[in-house]
């Protein structure tokens, strides 16, 4: 994957492979190593090559959902699936020191495989204010490379690239509210796509804007 940026300096990652199972990917910044048991993802080590640290994730299952996230930098994700296909999260940090602190939590809704909305509402704030977000994906009808990597889907915590299609719209909207007052902000990003035959992105392009002014364009080459 070669990521080139509005100054047109590139980043290439490299991904390995064992049939569907990554290994790891790697590029100048970090590798990440991916380690599996019984075809689920339940280990992943992060290197930052800049500021030789280590980030160590473990993910948890139950009947092969996803029920936790715990790392290494002091916090947990809790997951609870629910009946009607939405999935329901709260994040705790500080969770060595005991039970944690409560940080934010939320919902996740799905549609055709695909994360359309992410609704959080944040914990850790002065009395009188409450904080809300709310992100929403619009998709292209084609493979999303990354959905194809076993177990990755499950991965709740890699936001809409546990899809099965592609992200060709995403609004991040941020909502305070204050005592009477309430203040709102929103911002959309946008992403073109060009495909193989097999439906696979070879190239996608992130449109600089108002909102995103940060062009970027990443070949995919398989």
């Amino acid at each position: 994957m070669i990521e080139t940026n509005e100054n047109g300096v590139s980043e290439n990652s490299v991904f390995k492979y064992i049939e569907n199972q990554i290994l790891n990917a790697e590029n100048s910044k970090q590798k990440i190593d991916y380690t599996y048991n019984d075809g689920l993802i339940t280990k992943i080590v992060i290197y930052n090559k800049e500021k030789e640290t280590t980030t160590v994730l473990h993910y948890k299952y139950d009947n092969e959902k996803l029920v936790q996230v715990t790392s290494s930098e002091d916090y947990e994700i809790n997951y609870t699936h629910n009946t009607d296909g939405t999935v329901t999260f709260e994040k705790y940090k500080d969770v060595a020191e005991g039970e944690g602190i409560k940080v934010y939590h939320g919902v996740l809704y799905f549609k055709n495989a695909n994360l359309i909305k992410k609704e959080c509402f944040y914990d850790v704030v002065d009395e009188d204010k409450v904080i809300t977000s709310k992100v929403t994906f619009d998709y292209d009808t084609y493979n999303n490379p990354y959905f194809s990597i076993l177990g990755y889907e499950k991965l709740l915590d890699k936001g809409a690239l546990i899809s099965k299609n592609n992200v060709v719209m995403t609004v991040a909207e941020t909502t305070v509210f204050e005592g009477s007052q309430t203040i709102s902000a929103a911002k959309m990003y946008t992403s073109t796509y060009k495909y193989d035959t097999d439906n696979y992105p070879v190239e996608q392009e992130s449109e600089a804007s108002l909102n995103n002014p940060n062009y970027s364009k990443i070949q995919y080459l398989y």
